[in-house]
């Protein structure tokens, strides 16, 4: 992000989506399109890019339909 603010990203997004396609994220790690690492670290906030390019690619969708990234505030 260029203003070099901080975010965490949401995840909620991807759960909906594989929701609408009756899937859930151990689907995605027995088809091998995560692995349990990434699953773990996108489930404390992380955004992962490979991990999101590859969960576009495989429910041909946006990454808008997989992440929203939220602004933490600055104290």
């Amino acid at each position: 992000m260029a203003n070099n603010k901080e975010v965490t990203a949401s995840y909620n997004p991807l759960y909906e989506t594989l929701k609408e396609r009756n899937l859930t994220m151990s689907d995605l790690v027995q088809r091998g399109i995560l692995s349990p690492t990434e699953v773990l670290r996108m489930s404390n906030g992380f955004a992962l890019s490979q991990a999101i390019a590859a969960l576009c690619d495989y429910l041909n969708c946006s990454e808008e339909d997989i992440v929203e990234y939220i602004p933490i505030p600055k104290e």
